[in-house]
């Protein structure tokens, strides 16, 4: 089961249970917020599970202990523990306290954005997502690196983005630029590219549901790239100076406390920054 947990193997981790215990597709799904079609379809391999979303719903669903869903989100299986050093239970707890305080909700720290997106694709960020909220500077990861033809239908399926771009025509695009060591307008083109492929999506939509995508600008000086999913998860990037921000550090949080922690600080960011835009 741990192999197939860290492999996200979904459609092995559904055999095992139903080799176990007998249970049928139908509760599966029940379980797991499924239709018994789409398990069917993951137990046959027409479908792989890769939404961040949906394998939090079937750890919750099955009741995953919590070596299980570490080893789910992480994509590792960890190493056997030797017995003669496992700590007692009141040692654990205590060191699980211990990395609370050290870690908050920080849940992973990437070294680039590059090494971030190999842990964490696009599509297992996105894929079933109800509401995304995005500050950058060109949004690359949603307005390059995921197909419009998902993002549209995701829109149409009910989800809602509220994008943040650095205006591509001020003043803060052009220090960032110079900061970057790039060619004068090569930052505020390629946000351009991305502002009106965003926008183009948008007015393909029937007009009922066009306001599903809230897009607008800023011009402030861009300290950090801010992504918000279903109000649990936040992926946060500073911008170094004389770095490109494909090489700066990338902070995974999960929300654990409505008030406490990093998320709130970020989200903050995000609220602020959104205030102050110019919708488009």
């Amino acid at each position: 089961m741990l192999t197939a947990l860290a492999a996200r193997d979904i459609a092995q981790v559904f055999r095992l249970i139903q080799r176990e215990t007998s249970v049928s597709q139908t509760h599966l799904g029940v379980a797991t917020g499924l239709s018994q079609a789409q398990v069917s379809e993951i137990i046959g391999g027409a479908r792989r599970v890769s939404s961040i979303d949906v394998l939090t719903r079937i750890s919750t669903g099955l009741l995953m202990p919590d070596a299980a869903r570490m080893t789910l989100f992480l994509g590792e299986r960890p190493r056997h523990p030797d017995p003669a050093t496992t700590p007692s239970t009141h040692a654990q707890a205590a060191a699980d306290l211990h990395l609370t305080e050290r870690f908050s909700d920080v849940e992973a720290v990437y070294p680039s954005r590059s090494e971030f997106l190999s842990k964490m694709p696009p599509h297992a960020l996105f894929d079933g997502a109800a509401d995304i909220r995005a500050v950058g500077l060109s949004l690359n990861l949603i307005c390059q690196q995921y197909a419009d033809s998902r993002l549209a239908q995701m829109v149409r399926d009910g989800t809602h983005l509220r994008l943040l771009f650095l205006d591509p025509a001020g003043s803060a695009i052009r220090q960032r630029e110079v900061e970057e060591g790039m060619t004068a307008g090569h930052l505020g083109s390629l946000t351009t590219l991305n502002l009106q492929g965003i926008l183009r999506i948008r007015d393909r939509l029937p007009a009922e549901i066009r306001d599903r995508i809230d897009v607008a600008t800023y011009d402030q000086t861009i300290r950090v790239n801010v992504m918000l999913i279903n109000d649990a998860v936040c992926v946060a990037q500073t911008y170094l100076p004389h770095s490109r921000g494909v090489e700066a550090p990338t902070i995974v949080i999960k929300k654990r406390w409505p008030a406490a922690g990093l998320y709130p600080v970020f989200e903050r960011t995000f609220n602020e920054l959104w205030s102050g835009g110019q919708l488009r």
